[in-house]
């Protein structure tokens, strides 16, 4: 491996956005007069770029070395040495990640520049929002590239900050400065445990530098040379999971993800696609060493992954927000993603994190063109019909949806399909999961399709609809491209996987409780379930045609007859109302009792304790009458008294 490229590289990928960011935040709209995006743009390709050079590099380096750690400067020095680097981890699962942070991204921000405008003009805050989005690029590549978990933390935090400010974006809208404080103080939950679990890294093993750490780990020692504890172990993971079910919005931490469709739609897409919530899986992937040493760890991110993944798609089936729909859908896939980290398929949860990126960034992107069109209304109730008036937006939504609903051939297909094999090797029940949540996700996926773009046209009073421009339709058409065939650089022969062998052989693959190559052989053991699910995922869509297109009755039938049940699916289980009855409520009565007791006891003591030389500064100050003559004569008794009391002390009057 060429060790000056990789560095270069390494560093023009953090500092091309980061420059973007800076050069249009300096700039701003007197100097740049609406061409901002091109600064931005020019950011992200450069990191695009660099990141397929570092790609090649890494795959081109077939039996050598495939990892290679890069110093950039000494941060902190102590008299030892150096105390902590900045340093560049460069191997198999950063290069991909990097390709896919990075290219998903540089489309988005090419899609962004005519989203963002309105008549031609750019809307308020438009220099404003191209640097968040080069901000947030920069951030991520930081935390996919850091090579210790300082550097991870510092991109963890800021791509947190950054999603603050791209969700509340329109902050003059309540909603949506609502929606970014409840993602902020979400995420902060979850980055409280993620804090605590960094910390006790460095109790245990007192370096927070990868290798270091996961040698030691894998050696069952801490840094004194005890042996260290499997409790411990299963701590430090489930304090870095906090962290991941915030920025990844698990279960119990997912209520920020709807909210967040608050901001302009190219900000869901980035959020949702390559950027926020798969920091979490890729922080699980790459301490690898740490959840696989604890099998309670591993039970837990399983357990957890499945529950979320059904819990989100039976929500996603009663949602009539389009946007909303697609967030519940984002929730359902990432749990796909940790169920397949949760049975030590790592390579397989990180493939369907990259086939995934692609659909649900052209899903995103496609729903933004149908908003842009209608008008800013999403809601798939108030219109119908759009596939005759919006052809091209209508034929890149269906292919995002065909990946995401998993229909055979697809990217969705492939990569959904070898969770779901290796969940049934691992246990029955997480396979069972995985399997009916696939259809669910069909379900709900052609359900948005056949009630927004099937039947009469209708489009909301006042509205007049026109298909997007060519700044839009390009990265969905490169997206539609990707969420088609994406899946085929995992097949045949599972190149996908190889490539990423030389980060989880020695962990995931090896500490599997079921061998690798130990599945049943044969073609019907092995493709069975392929046909299984394939067949199922298309039965679901014959469903949903049956149901919305060609009988619409039907479906008012089942919700007036399910009752309670509709209304607990509508009201996504009314976790939102019992985070409010028992968190926020509490917390804000909690608050009004301090600001009480701060107003009335803390400052009623003080007032007390002040009494008294408030009296008898009240007392004096009626000597204070601004004649400057009976200052003086003051002032000369007073001299006069000091020195006839000196010289009686000295005897100088006898």
């Amino acid at each position: 491996m060429s060790i000056e490229t990789l560095k270069l590289c390494a560093i023009l990928i953090a500092l091309a956005p980061l420059g973007g960011a800076i050069l249009v935040g300096a700039l701003g709209r007197p100097a740049l007069r609406g061409r901002s995006h091109w600064l931005s743009i020019l950011g992200v390709a450069v990191a695009f770029v660099c990141s397929l050079i570092v790609f090649g590099v890494v795959r081109g380096a077939h039996g050598e070395q495939t990892s290679a750690m890069i110093s950039v400067y000494d941060w902190i020095a102590s008299g030892s040495g150096s105390w902590f680097k900045v340093e560049f981890l460069i191997d198999p699962l950063a290069a991909i990640m990097l390709v896919t942070v990075t290219g998903i991204s540089l489309l988005v921000v090419i899609y962004s520049r005519d989203y963002m405008r309105d008549h031609g003009e750019p809307v308020r805050g438009y220099e404003r929002f191209f640097a968040y989005l080069a901000l947030f690029v920069f951030s991520m590549c930081m935390l996919v590239q850091g090579g210790n978990f300082l550097l991870l933390y510092l991109g963890w935090e800021a791509v947190g900050l950054c999603s603050y400010l791209l969700i509340g974006f329109y902050y003059q809208r309540p909603a949506a400065a609502a929606a970014a404080k409840k993602a902020f103080i979400v995420n902060r939950v979850g980055d409280f445990g993620f804090g605590l679990g960094i910390l006790l890294i460095y109790i245990t093993f007192r370096t927070l530098d990868y290798g270091r750490v996961f040698q030691m780990v894998e050696a069952g020692v801490t840094a004194s040379g005890d042996p260290l504890e499997t409790g411990r172990l299963t701590a430090i993971s489930l304090l870095l999971l906090c962290g991941a079910c915030g920025k990844s919005a698990q279960l119990p931490l997912h209520v920020w993800l709807p909210d967040a469709m608050e901001g302009p739609s190219p900000v869901s897409a980035l959020i949702h696609a390559a950027t926020m919530v798969t920091a979490g899986v890729y922080m699980v992937a790459r301490c690898g060493v740490m959840f696989t040493g604890s099998p309670t760890a591993m039970a837990v991110v399983a357990v957890l992954g499945a529950v979320t993944a059904l819990f989100a798609a039976t929500i996603a089936v009663t949602q009539t927000d389009m946007k909303r729909i697609l967030a519940y859908s984002t929730i359902s896939q990432l749990g796909y993603m940790f169920l397949g980290l949760g049975v030590y398929a790592a390579g397989s949860a990180i493939f369907h994190l990259f086939t995934h990126a692609f659909f649900k960034a052209l899903l995103f992107l496609a729903a933004g063109s149908v908003m842009h069109a209608m008008g800013g209304i999403i809601d798939i109730r108030r219109f119908s019909g759009l596939r005759k008036i919006l052809p091209w937006t209508f034929f890149t939504f269906v292919l995002g949806a065909i990946a995401l609903a998993g229909v055979p051939l697809t990217s969705g297909f492939f990569s959904k399909d070898e969770i779901i094999h290796h969940a049934f090797t691992h246990h029955w029940a997480l396979g069972l999961i995985g399997l009916l949540t696939a259809v669910l996700t069909a379900f709900y996926t052609f359900r948005m399709v056949f009630v927004a773009f099937f039947g009469t046209e209708r489009v909301p009073e006042g509205v007049h609809p026109h298909e997007s421009g060519r700044w839009m339709l390009v990265p969905l058409f490169l997206l539609g491209i990707g969420a088609v065939f994406a899946g085929y650089f995992g097949f045949p022969g599972h190149n996908f996987q190889h490539f990423l062998e030389p980060v989880f052989h020695d962990t995931f693959v090896a500490r599997s409780p079921v061998p690798h190559g130990a599945e049943p052989a044969g073609f019907w053991a092995q493709y069975g379930l392929m046909f299984v699910s394939g067949a199922l995922a298309l039965l679901a869509i014959l469903v949903a045609y049956a149901l919305y297109v060609r009988q619409p009755w039907i479906p008012d039938t089942i919700r007036s007859s399910a009752g309670r049940l509709y209304t607990t699916l509508l009201h996504k289980y009314y976790a939102d109302e019992a985070y409010d009855a028992s968190v926020v409520k509490p917390l804000r009565t909690g608050g009004k009792v301090c600001v009480g007791l701060d107003d009335y006891v803390v400052d009623g003591l003080i007032f007390v304790v002040t009494a008294i030389p408030r009296g008898l500064a009240y007392v004096l100050r009626v000597l204070q009458q601004g004649a400057i003559q009976s200052y003086a004569m003051a002032m000369a008794i007073g001299f006069a008294v000091i020195m006839w009391v000196v010289l009686l002390s000295t005897g100088g009057c006898g």
